[in-house]
């Protein structure tokens, strides 16, 4: 959030910048109010920048097979350029490279669930996904797997086939697929 302020700053001193070259060279033709507007101007259009660039950098940096299943997109009312086309605020993904089963044969998955949000840091969700039986479970402090690798002490919520987490894991659907 420091760095997105320091680029407002400056594009906002570019911005007056530009609008001040502007008037010198329109032979001071142009009212000085332009200046104030070119700060403003730059600053929102760094702003616009940096929302709409958000998703594309922070998914650079994930690992490469990363999988997003769900997204979650911007609109609001001070943000009317979000009307024409929404930012994406934060996202849920997976990375098929870590996800292992419990034990040979068990059927169930064990999955690092990915959260990342605008301005938080990223969270690591550990889930157990059952695609046979289109439930999933979220790992706790408490769970444990017996040598058949059943986790105990978990709650399993019945979701079915439609949920989304179980569509991209189970069957490899996702965002785009």
């Amino acid at each position: 959030m420091f760095w997105a302020l320091i680029t407002a700053v400056f594009a906002g001193f570019s911005g007056a910048g530009i609008a001040l070259l502007l008037r010198h060279l329109s032979g001071k033709r142009l009212p000085k109010g332009i200046i104030p507007v070119g700060a403003g101007l730059g600053m929102i259009v760094a702003t616009i920048g940096l929302e709409y660039g958000w998703y594309d950098g922070v998914r650079s940096t994930m690992a490469e097979d990363l999988v997003v299943i769900s997204e979650r997109q911007q609109q609001a009312w001070y943000q009317p350029w979000t009307y024409v086309e929404p930012w994406v605020r934060g996202f849920i993904g997976y990375s098929p490279s870590e996800t292992v089963e419990t034990a040979p044969g068990s059927g169930i998955l064990v999955v690092q669930m990915r959260r990342q949000e605008r301005w938080q840091p990223q969270m690591v969700l550990p889930a157990l996904v059952d695609c046979d039986r289109g439930r999933r479970a979220e790992i706790l402090p408490e769970t444990e797997f017996d040598a058949a690798g059943q986790p105990e002490n978990v709650i399993w919520r019945d979701v079915g086939g439609d949920d989304p987490i179980i569509a991209a894991v189970c069957r490899g659907e996702a965002i785009g697929s």
